[in-house]
């Protein structure tokens, strides 16, 4: 009786110092929502912290209950025996516990800090404590005072004014006045300036131990009566004139499509005009008009170099609190004019001129060591920045991803096949590109490098690019992008230029941004993104504006064309007057087509309709229809997510947490090191066996170093890696004839079998490596949560159906595809010299029967498997996972094989040699449109 009533007294204060501590732990996170968290894992546990291991899957009640002082003590004492046996029970069912972070985590928001402020002068700062950040950086931008800004009759003055402020000897409290890059070069410091369209901006970097004296030397820089003293100097004035001249050179095949491309503009735009500045506008023709340069400089700074219209940016790695200290002399700074009013909302209306023949031409280009010709279509956009969300990036991004795709019915497959573009790297894919965006006008730029072949045929070229988009088209005519795709486009965008972005934000990224985007929690100043659509209102505008933007591009009359022509095209032009060759005249064959000269760069070019003859069109398409080759409208991507998740929390029963913070993903000095990473002893690992006894999943000891991984944010996000190492004695008993043939079947699989696949993965942020080793085949997969378990399936599926791929094919590999194995095998590790020259001997005999037998070979010599994963991936999908591969890979091997004793198991740390992730456009700026968004791709130029 007396063991009844002690049971029943402990389970009831049990059950009050339960209600106790559930309204503790309301009353401590009551200011957390359920739509922080996605609702699959609103009952899960957040173990990302230490203190909460577990959370009832019942609803928290706020209210307050009254106990005693007695009911506490006896029931904390039976919580805690009752709370033994329950982590006991749950460690025997899963020792890996998920959770979600907030959905708004910023990338780089545990190592920034943001503060903003407004100076006595209205000039606004944004001070950025990082302490990662290796050097210490500042930027001052100006808006209204760019190349826009000057008067039409002195070109070139806003790039003048810049170079005259820079040209000052500052003055310092801490020793005397110097020229402030010769200061900052004795310091190890940095300091630069570009003149944009609407602002100007002034930008410099030093080692943090003189950032107090670099700031108090730059703000001398833009001291009034300085900027006034120095633009009185005629011999500074003399001297800057002539290093502007300096900068321009007009041999560039580039600046000689920039400046025919203004010849095309409406003449009341000040983007038609000549904006650099030169010796001739900057002082010949003022000399003779009897213009004082050096007063037109002053009265500009006076009127552009406002406080109110700048922002100053300081990255450190010091305290806001301490670099707010040092902002003191920005006080005094810029012009002292003060407006009356607060300057208009800038507007630049403009269009190309109208008509088709007189925008298509081809431009001279001199014999050269490149052999590859261009052509490049602008189409003018009008968005207006002052009503309009939707901007000139994002439906650039968006035409990139359209145009630069890779696969089955792409524009470049298209172009490919008949040989306009060349096949090795990059080059041949297009690019699409913003030169111009203004409020009012904004150019969108599509460039793509032909051979000798497909220059003499641009016209075709020119319809395949017009082609591309007419599988958009409605049955009434107008064009339209399913929203599943936008959708898509925005989520690719986000992952590349925010989630996954190899760096934070620089000075100079920031203060370009803020004269746009403004500062404060809806623009600059939070790490939030702010560059592309989001909401699902911002997608559907996105949709409506790229339904306009297609429209446009397909008017023939809207675009402008430029090719360019070496003298071998020239020749080659008189050879092929035919309909085959595309030309509307043979260059220089009549004489009403007559070479004319640019005004500016002095290029040669004449005028050539590319869209001349709708006979040639319908025998092109003819042509394509007859050939099964078509052009496919874009799809939806299943390797990318339509929305980008939150990482969740995950911690191994020995806690190891999976995360990117720690020691999963190792840091900057880790990856230096590079193999020579910490090693520990395989002894504290323990193996989970799955239900066959030769597939295990390896779990890590704590403080295992993971897999190196591509530089991204510290937070946790939702990337992950996979690895999965085939067990099979071979490699190590393999002679040099079956290592060069088994490596063959390795890299042929690589760029036959895995190409489309690896393209389509490489945009949602997929890669893959294979690499043989002393214990088997390591295959590494890196990617993010949602999609990386069934690109996985996808590869492995490839992988076992890659050597009748082979025998299907021709009996021996390409040129190309023997010596990119030669190369890998002369990267391999302890190789000797004897035996690299006995295998690369090998390669170039072997045939592709001899590679896709020895790739049967091996597959059927592996008895089982053993992985693990690191990042956003839990220990069921895991499991799942390699029962999956297991049950695809199951037909390939051998079952007497399998059955047999299984090898020495490899430690996780003899898994970990560096990947060589592939494809190469993972760790790039080459995956289409990806460099409008990202800073580390040079988003901003300068």
């Amino acid at each position: 009786m007396r063991i009844v009533r002690a049971l029943t007294v402990a389970a009831f204060c049990h059950f009050h110092a339960k209600q106790a501590l559930q309204s503790l732990h309301a009353e401590n996170y009551q200011h957390f929502d359920d739509e922080d968290f996605p609702a699959s894992h609103q009952n899960s546990s957040l173990l990302h912290s230490s203190q909460h291991n577990q959370q009832s899957t019942s609803p928290l009640k706020l209210s307050h209950v009254h106990i005693n002082r007695r009911q506490l003590i006896h029931g904390t004492v039976s919580a805690f025996f009752i709370n033994t046996l329950l982590r006991k029970s749950a460690a025997a069912a899963d020792s890996r516990i998920t959770t979600s972070y907030p959905a708004d985590i910023i990338p780089y928001s545990s190592v920034r800090r943001y503060k903003t402020l407004t100076l006595s002068n209205g000039l606004r700062v944004l001070l950025v404590s990082d302490r990662t950040a290796p050097r210490a950086s500042a930027c001052l931008t100006v808006s209204g005072a760019g190349q826009f800004d000057e008067p039409p009759d002195l070109p070139g003055l806003a790039h003048l004014m810049e170079h005259m402020i820079l040209s000052f000897n500052s003055k310092s409290t801490f020793r005397t006045s110097r020229d402030f890059e010769e200061w900052l070069g004795d310091n190890e410091g940095a300091s630069n300036a570009f003149t944009a369209y609407e602002h100007v901006c002034f930008h410099f970097s030093c080692p943090e131990n003189v950032l107090a004296e670099a700031l108090q030397r730059f703000s001398g820089l833009f001291l009034a009566q300085d900027v006034e003293q120095i633009c009185r100097d005629e011999a500074t004035l003399r001297r800057e004139i002539r290093r502007v001249d300096a900068e321009l050179d007009f041999d560039d095949i580039n600046e000689q499509i920039f400046y025919l491309t203004k010849q095309f503009v409406n003449v009341e735009h000040p983007y038609s005009r000549f904006l650099r500045g030169s010796l001739e506008t900057l002082e010949t023709i003022p000399k003779a008009k009897g213009i004082d340069v050096g007063s037109r400089l002053i009265s500009f700074f006076r009127q552009k170099y406002l406080p109110s219209e700048a922002v100053v940016v300081i990255v450190s790695n010091a305290d806001t609190f301490l670099l707010e200290r040092l902002c003191s002399p920005f006080n005094f700074i810029l012009s002292r004019n003060k407006p009356s009013k607060k300057p208009p909302a800038r507007y630049y209306p403009g269009t190309f001129l109208e008509g088709s023949r007189y925008k298509h031409a081809v431009l001279s280009r001199p014999s050269g060591d490149s052999d590859r010709e261009r052509i490049t279509m602008q189409w003018n956009l009008n968005l207006d920045y002052r009503s309009q969300r939707v901007t000139a990036t994002q439906i650039c991004f968006v035409l990139a991803q359209i145009l630069g795709r890779k696969g089955p019915g792409s524009l470049y497959l298209y172009l490919l096949r008949r040989g306009w573009l060349p096949s090795t790297g990059i080059a041949g894919i297009p690019r699409v590109s913003l030169p111009l965006d203004v409020p009012g006008m904004q150019i969108i730029r599509l460039d793509l490098d032909l051979t000798l072949e497909g220059a003499i045929r641009r016209s075709a070229v020119v319809e395949a690019v017009y082609d591309s988009f007419e599988p958009l088209r409605l049955s009434r005519g107008e064009f339209s992008l399913p929203r599943e795709l936008v959708q898509q486009y925005a989520s690719v965008a986000k992952l590349h230029g925010y989630y996954l972005a190899p760096r934070a934000p620089d000075a100079i990224e920031l203060a370009v941004d803020a004269l746009r985007y403004g500062l404060g929690p809806n623009g600059v100043g939070t790490g939030r993104w702010i560059r592309f659509a989001d909401s699902s209102n911002e997608i559907r505008a996105l949709q409506r504006e790229m339904s306009k933007t297609i429209s446009r591009i397909m008017d023939p009359n809207k675009a402008v064309i430029i090719a360019t022509a070496s003298p071998a095209v020239v020749a080659a032009s008189f050879l092929k007057n035919d309909d085959t060759a595309l030309l509307s005249i043979p260059l220089g064959s009549s004489s009403s087509l007559q070479w004319r000269k640019e005004p500016v760069s002095g290029a040669a070019f004449l005028f050539d309709d590319m869209l001349k003859s709708s006979t040639r069109l319908e025998n092109q398409v003819l042509k394509r229809i007859v050939s099964r080759d078509e052009l496919l409208p874009p799809f939806v991507n299943p390797l990318v997510p339509a929305k980008i998740e939150p990482a969740r929390a995950l911690r191994q029963g020995n806690g190891w947490v999976n995360s990117n913070e720690l020691v999963l993903r190792p840091n900057n000095r880790e990856a230096d090191i590079g193999l020579s990473l910490r090693r520990k002893s395989f002894s504290a690992q323990v193996i989970k066996s799955s239900k066959a006894n030769n597939w295990s999943i390896l779990d890590p000891y704590p403080g295992q170093c993971g897999l190196l991984l591509p530089r991204g944010p510290p937070e946790p996000t939702c990337r992950c890696a996979f690895v999965l190492e085939l067990l099979s004695p071979r490699p190590a008993r393999a002679d040099v004839r079956q290592a060069a043939h088994a490596q063959l079947w390795l890299e042929s699989f690589e760029t036959i079998s895995m190409k489309d696949l690896a393209e389509l993965g490489a945009i949602g942020g997929l890669a893959f490596d294979l690499s043989f080793n002393p214990y088997g085949l390591r295959l590494c997969v890196l990617g993010i949560r949602r999609t990386l378990p069934s690109y996985t399936r996808r590869l492995v599926r490839k992988l076992v159906d890659h050597s009748l791929e082979l025998l299907r094919g021709p009996e021996y590999f390409p040129s190309t595809l023997t010596a990119s194995t030669i190369q890998s095998a002369q990267r391999a590790r302890n190789l000797s010299p004897r035996r690299l020259r006995v295998i690369t001997s090998n390669l170039r005999q072997s045939t592709a029967y001899e590679a896709a037998a020895e790739g049967v070979t091996f597959l059927r010599s592996c008895q089982g498997g053993v992985c693990f994963a690191q990042g956003d991936l839990s220990s069921d999908e895991v499991s799942e996972l390699l029962q999956d591969l297991q049950s695809i890979l199951e037909p390939a091997l051998n079952p007497r094989t399998s059955r047999s004793s299984v090898l020495a198991i490899p430690s996780i740390d003899e898994l970990l040699y560096r990947p060589n992730w592939k494809p190469r456009t993972l760790l790039s700026c080459s995956i289409p449109g990806v460099v409008l968004v990202s800073d580390a791709c040079g988003r901003v130029k300068r």
